[in-house]
């Protein structure tokens, strides 16, 4: 069971009339939020809160975000959408020719077996002209909505290219837990984004093999970010030295690499539109 985070930076002040932005994480391995402060253009807060036990099923993942959100402290007023950004492996990329509507739900359901209460969220990404849609648990989906009012619902897929879309030529991967999602650019055109489930360090170097074989993209960098270690870090760079692990620096300094990297995706969250 991970542990729990709690920073805190001194200049944060949870009453001050200030342009505070704040973004949350749910995942099945814990909750989190942040808060940026836009004036000041850094982090003021990471907390990271762990579940009491494993998630068994969605009325436990509820119950523990409801025990979790109700001695939450640090959450200020804040005058933008809270962003929250939901860890999981139901989602699909449809080009915008052929999208509609009315066949989200078929669209996630051909590829992942979805639950009674899952319900189904899209967002556009013009970069690529296509709508990444998702899977979220309708129940978790109204506890979060009873706290934050009307949140922005993002799916880590989305946030994988989001930050990709800059790069001409390059892998971008997102580790969570048990599987990692990755996106490949090349000539500044998107050719490829699936998700793939990994036990260990062996699984991920051959996906990435595989991958830079099929797209002929040897040496291209490797972009990672998510649940890592360093010890994976060092593993990985044995193969691939063009690997390049993201983190915010600010973070970095101060909690460490492993952190910064783990959260590198929630803390980027309201750079992401």
């Amino acid at each position: 069971m991970q542990s729990g985070i709690n920073y805190v930076d001194k200049s944060f002040c949870l009453t001050a009339n200030k342009d505070y932005r704040l973004s949350i994480q749910v995942s099945l391995n814990g909750f989190s939020f942040c808060i940026y402060d836009a004036d000041k253009q850094k982090h003021v807060v990471l907390k990271n809160f762990p579940y009491s036990e494993n998630i068994a099923d969605v009325n436990f993942w509820v119950k523990e975000i409801n025990r979790i959100m109700e001695n939450m402290t640090d959450i200020p007023a804040v005058k933008t959408p809270v962003k929250c950004l939901f860890i999981s492996r139901k989602n699909v990329l449809i080009p915008k020719s052929v999208f509609s509507v009315n066949s989200i739900r078929s669209y996630v359901s051909f590829f992942f077996q979805l639950d009674e209460l899952d319900e189904i969220h899209y967002r556009y990404i013009p970069e690529i002209e296509g709508y990444c849609c998702f899977a979220l648990p309708s129940p978790v989906v109204s506890k979060i909505i009873s706290r934050f009012d009307k949140p922005d619902f993002f799916n880590q897929a989305y946030q994988t290219i989001c930050r990709a879309k800059d790069v001409d030529t390059g892998m971008n991967i997102v580790f969570c837990g048990n599987f990692m999602d990755v996106s490949v650019f090349k000539d500044s055109r998107l050719v490829m984004n699936n998700s793939f489930e990994i036990f260990d360090v062996k699984d991920t170097v051959y996906f990435i093999s595989a991958i830079s074989d099929k797209f002929g993209l040897k040496d291209m960098p490797v972009h990672i970010s998510g649940d890592i270690s360093n010890s994976e870090v060092k593993k990985l760079k044995m193969f691939f030295p063009s690997i390049i692990q993201e983190y915010n620096r600010q973070i970095s300094l101060l909690l460490g690499a492993e952190i910064a990297a783990k959260y590198h995706n929630l803390l980027s969250l309201q750079e992401c539109e």
